[in-house]
């Protein structure tokens, strides 16, 4: 399985704020999909902007993937409550770049994603 790597340059416009939410997500765009037969997978969210999320979770994502995801609880980073808001609570999001990460003994994958309809 080949997974595009993140690049050593930032292309984000929008201020990045720390969070440790609790995500619930499931693949939108899967071929063959049942409803009522969703399969649904946890992550954290690590960082937001108003454009996007960086996750982490145990499952791999292609680059390309639309997932739909579901905020579960958060404790907000941002240092005003504009700023907290643009933390989504439900959305579609767009998969843009996937890295296995190894770190004190611990593997997950580290998913950024991009909301594809702004605020």
């Amino acid at each position: 399985m080949v997974i595009q790597m993140i690049k050593d340059t930032d292309k984000r416009t929008d201020k990045r704020h720390n969070c440790d939410a609790k995500i619930k997500w499931t693949q939108f765009n899967q071929i063959g999909f049942n409803y009522g037969q969703e399969s649904y997978y946890h992550a954290r969210a690590l960082n937001f902007s108003k454009n996007g999320l960086h996750l982490k979770t145990e499952h791999p994502l292609k680059p390309g993937m639309i997932i739909l995801f579901r905020l579960e609880a958060s404790h907000c980073g941002a240092s005003d409550l504009e700023d907290c808001e643009c933390i989504r609570t439900i959305s579609l999001a767009e998969v843009k770049w996937c890295k296995h990460i190894v770190k004190n003994g611990e593997s997950y994958f580290g998913i950024g994603v991009e909301y594809p309809i702004p605020y």
